[in-house]
Parts: C-alpha cells; structure tokens; sequence
C-alpha cells in the first residue's frame, strides 16, 4: 500500500483530527473541533501509552471538555465564554497538535 511510505503513517488517524480542527478553527473555537481535538488526544495517548501523570490527568479532563462541547452543540445550548477562553487555550488545535507532536 501507498500509505505505508508516508512517515508516520500510524499517526495518521490523530493528524487528521488535528488537521480538522485547525480548518473549523478560522476565527473561534467551536465545539466540534473541541471535541475533535480532545478525541484526538486520546487516541493518540491510547496508542501510544505514556505514565507522565500531567498528561493522562490533561487527556482525562479534555475527555469531559469534549463531552460537554458535543452534548451542548447537540441539545443547541449555548455555554459560558469563560469555557471558549479556556478551550482555546489548551484544547484547541494548536496545543493538542504540540502535546502530541512532543509526545511521539
């Protein structure tokens, strides 16, 4: 198969998640690419198991995150925008693609 020369083909699933949330990411955070990226996170760590405890605790939560992103987005509620800061700042595209990038 083609796929097999691409380097790190087995990462592939996560790049593409990653790839996702940075294209609905234009101007804001939105909540499916919040989910995207948090399923991606694990994913990745599921792969690939790591024991620093920092990490499993920021997948972990980032699990929850994406969660309550999906079920608001889904019942169309709307959340707090003190939820969009925080999101964009650890689990928007950018810093999960940098977790996973440090981490392979």
């Amino acid at each position: 198969m083609w796929i097999e020369s691409i380097p790190y083909a087995q990462h592939l699933d996560v790049f593409g998640l990653i790839v996702i949330g940075l294209l609905v990411e234009r101007h804001y955070i939105s909540r499916p690419s919040i989910f995207a990226n948090t399923i991606a996170l694990n994913v990745h760590f599921y792969q690939n198991p790591i024991f620093e405890p920092l990490l499993v605790w920021y997948a972990n939560i980032g699990l929850v995150f994406g969660a309550i992103a999906m079920l608001t987005y889904l019942m169309d509620e709307r959340l707090p925008s003190s939820y969009y800061e925080l999101a964009m700042l650890v689990y928007s595209s950018i810093p999960a693609a940098l977790v996973i990038f440090l981490t392979l």
